[in-house]
């Protein structure tokens, strides 16, 4: 226990073990869809889906790992599902390329984040982020995750043109849920003067979800608790990477749709964690997100060396954070059960969508709570504004890159046409830089 506290600095930082256990598992129940997702995402492509299975449970399991020994930090990381999607439906299934060489252009995009992050060049460019778009870019991220889990969930349209069809039992054991949790979640008891709160909440309405789903039909439960097809499959697809067959000038916008992709997911992903966690300092910057970038950098690097896509910072370790994980214990705990995963991987694919939605909406909720900081001048307001309503209709990527150039363009407005002519008033140089870098994914 000394050894822990020495490491993880668990009180320092407000916390207990046993709450950064709890975390741990939190997070890991509401991403363990991807341990069957991405192996769904990616079968189109050829490759073996056991393999990719056990690949993708292992590479998160390492990572995460790594993330809490060395940055100590409550984030778990898994390989993308956008950058999937991009290798089988925008490289493979069109003919452009074998999933070989996919996976090289990964590994270039891959090899280029971890240049850029051990020169603290990706730390950079955060510091120079303007803090509105910063605050923006959390709170953007939490519309589209309420977005997400109810378009997934099927509780809404994907259109948005009305409520999902009630009488699918899927569909009904959302909503079920959704009471559940938040019951959970917001019940507080007063006694002898004191206020408890069910600190466990969101992990128990998981797992009772779960189990209600069973009798519903929405839950299978399966007839062997442990993974087929074993370790021998994961031969068929590590270290097939072929980066020289990527090295085509006709690929680089596709080695530049992985890097988008995972750098302002990234980026999203670990301001928003850290707004949450109350880490950020007065300008909107996270101090120790260099670290964060740089484990996420050398999980992209396995991750492709692996046979899966780069490595990304997952949101749902918010729902960790929110049960009050605050130290890398959380992440141990996490990867620990990507581990048992490779084992077990059927018992814990038995978690539904239905389980995770209302934890994805508090988590959503709780991220868009730093709007309460920002700067609600009308210059200030309108370029975050644009950010999130962009995320919430596009995503993360494209709503970062229409809020930066809403600011440029509101700014150098202000300047132009109005008596507030100071240099101030103006984007900074590397600020319409980066923005210009940004709007490259519009063309890609």
């Amino acid at each position: 226990m000394n050894t822990l506290e020495k490491h993880f600095k668990i009180r320092e930082r407000g916390s207990s073990v046993r709450t950064e256990v709890l975390a741990g598992m939190t997070t890991f129940a509401t991403m363990a869809y991807i341990i069957i997702l991405q192996p769904v995402n990616m079968r189109d492509t050829g490759m073996d889906t056991v393999g990719i299975l056990i690949a993708t449970a292992l590479v998160s399991a390492c990572i995460t790992m790594l993330m809490g020994v060395a940055a100590n930090m409550p984030i778990a990381l898994a390989p993308g599902i956008a950058s999937g999607i991009v290798l089988t439906y925008s490289i493979v299934v069109p003919g452009l390329a074998d999933w070989k060489v996919g996976l090289g252009m990964s590994m270039i995009s891959a090899i280029l984040f971890l240049v850029l992050s051990l020169f603290k060049i990706r730390e950079k460019i955060v510091e120079l982020i303007p803090k509105n778009i910063k605050i923006g870019i959390s709170a953007g991220l939490g519309i589209f995750i309420i977005r997400t889990a109810l378009v997934n969930a099927r509780l809404v349209n994907p259109d948005f043109r009305g409520f999902g069809d009630f009488s699918d039992p899927s569909v009904l054991l959302s909503a079920v849920s959704i009471v559940i949790c938040f019951i959970l979640y917001f019940l507080r008891i007063k006694t002898g003067g004191k206020e408890y709160r069910i600190r466990s909440s969101l992990l128990i309405a998981i797992v009772v979800t779960t189990v209600i789903g069973i009798p519903m039909g929405v839950v299978q439960v399966p007839s062997s608790i442990f993974t087929s097809g074993g370790i021998a499959s994961l031969g068929n697809i590590a270290f097939k990477a072929d980066v020289l067959g990527a090295l085509r000038p006709e690929y680089i916008a596709f080695v530049l749709a992985f890097f988008v992709s995972d750098f302002f997911g990234t980026l999203a992903t670990a301001l928003g964690l850290g707004q949450q966690m109350g880490m950020l300092d007065e300008n909107g910057n996270f101090p120790i997100i260099g670290k964060i970038f740089l484990v996420d950098a050398i999980g992209s690097v396995v991750g492709t060396c692996m046979g899966v896509t780069v490595v990304t910072s997952y949101v749902e370790s918010a729902s960790g954070i929110e049960v009050g994980g605050r130290t890398g214990l959380a992440s141990v705990v996490t990867g620990l059960f990507f581990l048992l995963a490779v084992l077990f991987a059927p018992l814990f694919l038995m978690i539904p969508t239905a389980a995770t939605t209302p934890v994805l909406l508090i988590i959503g909720f709780v991220m868009m709570q730093g709007l309460k900081s920002i700067d609600f001048g009308i210059e200030e307001w309108v370029p975050v504004g644009m950010l999130i309503i962009s995320t919430l209709f596009y995503g993360i990527s494209q709503g970062i890159g229409i809020g930066l150039l809403t600011y440029c363009g509101v700014k150098s407005a202000y300047y132009l046409f109005t008596d507030e002519r100071g240099m101030d008033k103006l984007p900074s140089p590397f600020t319409i830089i980066f923005t210009l870098l940004t709007c490259i994914q519009f063309f890609i």
